[in-house]
């Protein structure tokens, strides 16, 4: 359930490849915080289960999905512990100074987000608040809150307080990379699962932007489907009736205007800026961790 560009789309990926875990197609449905009101049993059958599960089989042991944005929703997860009180969250937390960079990289790529600059981004998150010079295409400015998306302590409190400590499983982004195979048998003994054996753990961090924004607006159009997004590529996927022949000019299109990036590393100004912002929300993800990772933000002081 989060945090954004912190390694859950790979974790997400080993759990989706263990016999005993089924996971959720696609990886992040966002099904509990889209809801206006809780669905009838009924309802959360055919709206959730069946479409986002139906290759459930009888070996699958647990059944899960990836969608980073209940962290942010209290409600969500008020939901999910209202039709399985057993539930289970899993957490994954990285240093900002890292993860915003690589955050408001990923937005561009989504087009939800149009200033280039992240010092710039991070200045009109006020103004945003209120719904002042929003991007075109965006669906949510709570997205471009990035103080917020960062503010780990304050949503991993939250969590412990409704789902409770015991239920949440909280996953530091240095650990992932230092030791991915320990990772997620820790992960896998969290949801009562047993090691598969993998040993073949292969990374999907990389960052991507585009060569043209008109063109990736073309094949990012953002459909408004609460908070997610259909791209150009997933559409045509999708697309039941289109021939393969569209299918795979879209696709190869799409591709050729989707190039490697490396999000631009905060300048010394940002990162103090960023510092002072999250300083004391660090130090409460340190008490409730019971970890100092104040290490994070030390060196931009």
């Amino acid at each position: 359930m989060g945090a954004p560009r912190c390694g859950t789309t790979s974790l997400c990926r080993f759990f989706a490849k263990n016999p005993q875990i089924c996971f959720s197609r696609p990886k992040e449905p966002h099904y509990f915080a889209q809801l206006r009101s809780l669905p009838s049993p009924d309802e959360l059958q055919r709206d959730y289960i069946e479409r986002y599960f139906g290759h459930r089989r009888g070996a699958h042991r647990a059944v899960g999905e990836g969608s980073v944005s209940y962290l942010y929703a209290p409600e969500a997860i008020e939901r999910i512990r209202h039709f399985n009180p057993e539930a289970r969250f899993i957490v994954m937390v990285r240093n900002p100074m890292s993860m915003l960079p690589s955050y408001h990289l990923k937005m561009r790529f989504l087009l939800q987000e149009d200033k280039e600059d992240f010092a710039t981004a991070w200045r009109l998150q006020e103004a945003r608040a209120r719904g002042e010079n929003l991007p075109a295409h965006c669906l949510d400015p709570r997205t471009l809150m990035y103080g917020e998306v960062a503010r780990y302590g304050a949503h991993i409190e939250r969590l412990f307080a409704i789902a409770g400590r015991e239920r949440t499983h909280v996953i530091v982004f240095d650990d992932f990379v230092a030791d991915q195979p320990a990772t997620y048998r820790r992960a896998l003994e969290f949801l009562g699962v047993e090691d598969d054996g993998r040993t073949v753990f292969k990374r999907r961090y990389e960052s991507r932007i585009y060569r043209y924004r008109w063109l990736q607006e073309l094949f990012f159009l953002p459909v408004a489907r609460g908070t997610r997004i259909e791209t150009g590529r997933r559409a045509a996927r999708k697309d039941k009736q289109a021939g393969p022949k569209k299918r795979s000019w879209i696709k190869r299109l799409a591709d050729w205007n989707t190039v490697s990036a490396s999000p631009r590393p905060l300048t010394q100004e940002m990162r103090a800026a960023v510092a002072d912002d999250l300083r004391a929300d660090n130090a409460l993800l340190s008490r409730l961790l019971d970890r100092d990772l104040g290490f994070w933000l030390a060196e931009a002081k």
